[in-house]
């Protein structure tokens, strides 16, 4: 389908603010971006209304932006994907999607924990969706997976907060503010996880999905904090 001279006018507008052309031909105005810099570049070259969407969110049937505002995808932000041995952590771009990166993870005798429950989505996309603090389920949360995170400002200014190390670390903690912010507060381009042993992982905690369940814990510990066997599983 031809575009019309609105729409044209608009990509090369933008073609011009990012360095290349990102159009993405849909419904709604969008861009898809390939590195941190070319988002950079976006926010601080497009005054206008910008949305952040990842693989993996979810809106409703009736989903309609408006014409004004550009959709800004991050899936193919895959600039970047780091597995450190030493430091047992892995930083890796947004548009990664979470079972690829798992299965990276498992060919180095990683894993993620926090990663394990998802079967579809990307990086970026469930840390913009997802905030740290877990559910009382733990069906949900980064905070103990997490080490840091490198967000696009809307100014187009990037930050990185957090490091591979904890130690590393001083001062507020701003990681958790932008988890769970759908892109509102700024553009999660990549993250730093904390890899356990997968050999080690599984013969403590045994399968990767058991970590989430409150009620699974080491057996052995029963006999330390209740010797007698007096307290129960509840509901």
């Amino acid at each position: 389908m031809q575009e019309n001279q609105d729409t044209h006018e608009l990509r090369l507008r933008l073609s011009s603010i990012i360095g290349a052309d990102r159009w993405v031909p849909g419904p709604f105005p969008a861009v898809a971006p390939m590195n941190r810099n070319e988002i950079s570049s976006l926010l601080k070259g497009y005054s206008d209304s910008i949305m952040v969407v990842g693989s993996g969110s979810s809106f409703t049937d009736d989903f309609n932006p408006g014409d004004e505002t550009l959709i800004l995808l991050t899936e193919r932000v895959k600039d970047e994907f780091d597995i450190s041995q030493g430091d047992q952590t892995i930083q890796v771009s947004a548009g990664w999607e979470i079972v690829e990166v798992n299965d990276k993870l498992a060919e180095n005798s990683f894993i993620v924990p926090c990663l394990c429950r998802f079967d579809q989505g990307t990086i970026g996309g469930r840390l913009a969706g997802i905030s740290s603090r877990p559910t009382l389920d733990m069906a949900e949360g980064w905070i103990h997976g997490l080490l840091g995170i490198e967000v696009v400002l809307p100014s187009g200014e990037m930050v990185l907060l957090g490091s591979h190390c904890i130690k590393d670390v001083a001062g507020y903690d701003l990681r958790h503010f932008f988890t769970g912010s759908r892109g509102t507060a700024g553009v999660i381009v990549s993250a730093i996880f904390r890899c356990r042993p997968r050999t080690k992982f599984f013969e403590y905690h045994g399968h990767a999905a058991d970590y989430l369940n409150p009620g699974s814990f080491d057996a052995q510990w029963r006999r330390v904090f209740d010797p007698f066997g007096r307290m129960k599983h509840g509901h």
